[in-house]
């Protein structure tokens, strides 16, 4: 007997499934394994068909051939769509025990900059302006290194405030990873995430030697950066940071140097800000993150989120056409997104804070990523000490435990997205941001849009081919 809308309607099962059309291609996503598939509009109409009571079988029949219908409901149950039985999920287990490989270290709690959005209150996360202590550093580096049993490569970050205002300390951390990697049998790479406006020859020949990258916040040209991001006199920081992106980018490996630019209230030109980055400044990459925190004078509102979702389809546009072309056109994280989506990958947790990623501040206290510095609730051990019990609370925020993420389709795509973002508005587990997780859903359906183009069309787009350092692909991935 064949298979007939009503008899497999009325006999079998749908899985959880979301479908969406992005510039004519429809997609179909199996939500709890993160298969997709681009597919004809039929199927798209009988996955509707199965899911609600609004749509009638003679509506289908009215638009397609019944031969037609009959190889959908096939296709659909041969790859696992429509099955007999009521399926059951197979929950990602939940970590219970990691070691930290990515380590933030808060060198500095000062900034010569007075940034209008700093999540870290200029610099001084809300609390007294200071260095950490070479003893403390020691103290870090060993507790570092101690608990990453297993782990043969670790990532270490030098963060502030502006971790460059600390410059002795930075130096003796550089050259005390070599000793202990020797010691230890681990390869430590090394990033400064710096606002880009302190340099000299000495710092140059520094960073050229040891091969660290640097993450350089950049918010755009100089009338976009200067807007939220004065020096702490009041004046221009953009032409101190011009000046010595000029010199990095002629002396430094330029794989190894990353602008991220924080899109603050009103500015949603996207295009402007990449081109400025690519084009005049000579970067291979760029990340972007619109703010999405609580400050009501930086923070995005909901049009300017409408808009900067329309300008980002445009640079997706670009992304294809610059791989039919056999062009790199490197925008984080969404290069990686697309890696991710095509790969099947699927998450529970919406990053590694409080798991293989942690923060640790200037007296040394332990925190699950640098945004919740400041905030003592948040403090998961010291590192004298080690790690306290509220580091389980991070193991146990996966999409499986959060009301809002249950029953979300993007579930296995974000894993819940950014926890500290979403923690401002309240307890981590159950806190929900609305604008956080918009951003997260388009760049999940843009990331399998893309992903569908490149299959259908046969393009060449491999994350490891690409001319950026294995430092990118580590710490947008």
């Amino acid at each position: 007997m064949r298979n007939t809308l009503e008899k497999v309607k009325r006999e079998k099962f749908l899985v959880d499934s979301y479908i969406f059309t992005h510039n004519g291609l429809n997609i179909l996503l199996d939500v709890n394994n993160s298969n997709f598939y681009s597919v004809e509009k039929i199927y798209c109409d009988v996955v509707n068909y199965m899911s609600s009571d609004e749509i009638s079988a003679d509506e289908i029949r009215n638009k397609y051939e019944e031969q037609q219908i009959e190889e959908v409901l096939n296709n659909l149950m041969k790859f696992g769509f429509i099955c007999d039985e009521e399926p059951t999920y197979e929950k990602i287990a939940i970590a219970r025990d990691k070691e930290v490989i990515n380590l933030v270290i808060n060198v500095s709690h000062n900034c010569n900059l007075r940034c209008k959005y700093c999540f870290a209150a200029t610099g001084s996360y809300n609390g007294e302006r200071g260095l950490m202590s070479q003893e403390m550093a020691d103290k870090t580096l060993e507790w570092f290194l101690n608990q990453a049993k297993t782990s043969k490569v670790l990532n270490l970050n030098l963060f502030g405030g502006e971790p460059l205002t600390n410059i002795p300390l930075v130096k003796y951390i550089v050259e005390r990873c070599k000793v202990l990697e020797k010691e230890y049998d681990k390869k430590i790479y090394l990033t400064i995430s710096t606002n880009g406006t302190i340099m000299n020859d000495e710092l140059l020949q520094l960073i050229k030697e040891n091969d660290i990258g640097l993450q350089i916040s950049i918010d755009g040209d100089k009338e976009i950066h200067d807007a939220n991001r004065p020096a702490a006199n009041g004046k221009s920081s953009y032409d101190m940071l011009a000046k010595n992106v000029k010199t990095l980018l002629s002396e430094v490996d330029n794989a190894g140097l990353i602008p991220r630019a924080t899109i603050a209230k009103g500015v949603t030109d996207v295009s402007r800000i990449v081109n400025h980055m690519l084009d005049d400044l000579h970067f291979k990459c760029v990340a972007l993150t619109p703010a999405l925190g609580s400050n009501p004078e930086t923070s995005y509102r909901q049009e300017d989120l409408d808009e900067y979702f329309k300008k980002y389809d445009e640079l997706v546009e670009t992304f294809l056409e610059k791989l039919r072309k056999g062009e790199e056109f490197n925008i984080y994280p969404f290069v990686t997104e697309v890696d991710a989506v095509s790969k099947g990958i699927r998450r529970i947790y919406g990053c590694g804070s409080g798991l293989g990623f942690a923060s640790v501040d200037i007296k040394g206290n332990i925190y699950p990523c640098m945004r919740f510095i400041g905030n003592e609730e948040y403090i998961i051990g010291h590192v004298e000490t080690g790690f306290n019990e509220k580091r389980q609370m991070f193991f146990e925020r996966t999409v499986y435990n959060r009301t809002k993420c249950k029953t979300c389709w993007a579930r296995h795509l974000c894993g819940g997205a950014c926890v500290a973002v979403q923690a401002e508005c309240g307890e981590p587990l159950e806190s929900y941001n609305p604008m956080v997780c918009q951003v997260a859903k388009r760049m999940a359906e843009l990331a399998m849009y893309a992903s569908a183009v490149i299959a259908n069309e046969g393009l060449d787009f491999d994350m490891h081919n690409l001319t950026v350092n294995d430092f990118i692909r580590r710490r947008f991935s």
